[in-house]
């Protein structure tokens, strides 16, 4: 079962939800069912912590890539 993220159309409110099977998910502050799904980073499971997990640095020659090299990840720094 697949963990979302969400913004509400109505309220703008960020949450994350649990969905299960063909539940119908609806705005935890108002009740709105106009969400948009939002990309997520997906979640990395290794021994000794996420202090172990690689960090990607852009690639040479493509100025304000960010750490994740697309810019397109949401993080501040990728722009």
């Amino acid at each position: 079962m697949p963990i979302y993220e969400y913004i509400c159309g109505k309220c703008q409110s960020k949450f994350e939800v649990l969905v299960r099977g063909t539940e119908q998910v609806r705005c935890e502050q108002c009740g709105s069912d106009r969400l948009e799904k939002l990309l997520s980073v997906p979640a990395a499971h290794t021994p000794g912590g996420s202090s172990k997990l690689p960090i990607c640095e852009p690639p040479p020659g493509i100025p304000g890539g960010g750490p994740c090299g697309r810019g397109g990840c949401g993080l501040p720094e990728c722009g």
